[in-house]
């Protein structure tokens, strides 16, 4: 793992552990950066920090989202709910899955997405083409569908995630709890986007 990599790794686990307060300084100290200045040198300030992290993790968990998206489209299940939920959850539930105790994103997502923060940042759309065509195909499938309810959808998966992510760090805690877990994120994921 090079420095920047550490210093990401680093910035998840200190952002989802304490919050946006922590500083570059100490998210250098806890990548074992012994030069102050180091996380500015490779990031700028905090924002680009944080725009680097979600690049470094959105961009693989897209690329299988696409994949999930492709397979679902090939087999002319478009209109699947049950499909195009799992297409939403799989990739970062895999993503926590095989980093087990090792892994903050979802914590970090969590943690920043309930800051509010989000709403004004400015990602690149590449990072996240495969949720927004989740978005788009759930929609067609629910036209009825409010931005609010896909929201709180949005909400419950991402808090869901970050709690079973945490839980993992519990060896007591096995893949088959993580599999009933996972079950029933499915399943009340839909009960929220389809509940009248």
């Amino acid at each position: 793992m090079g420095t920047k990599e550490e210093i990401l790794v680093a910035a998840e686990r200190m952002f989802a552990e304490h919050g946006f307060e922590v500083s570059l300084r100490e998210i250098g100290a806890a990548a074992g950066q012994r030069n102050n200045s180091a996380v500015q040198y490779h990031f700028g300030d905090k924002a680009g920090l944080v725009r680097a992290l979600y690049e470094y993790r959105m961009t693989p968990l897209d690329r299988r989202r696409r994949e999930l998206l492709g397979a679902i489209a090939a087999t002319g299940r478009n209109d699947d709910l049950s499909a195009l939920v799992d297409a939403y959850v799989t990739p970062l539930a895999e993503h926590l899955l095989a980093h087990r105790g090792a892994s903050w994103y979802a914590r970090f997502i969590s943690r920043f997405v309930l800051s509010g923060r989000y709403r004004d940042w400015p990602f690149a759309g590449e990072h996240y083409a495969g949720m927004r065509q989740v978005f788009d195909l759930v929609a067609v499938r629910l036209p009825e569908l409010t931005d609010e309810r896909l929201r709180v959808a949005n909400l419950h998966v991402v808090i869901v995630l970050a709690d079973l992510e945490q839980r993992l760090d519990d060896e007591k805690f096995d893949a088959a709890d993580a599999a009933a877990a996972l079950a029933e994120l499915r399943v009340t994921t839909r009960a929220v986007l389809t509940a009248v």
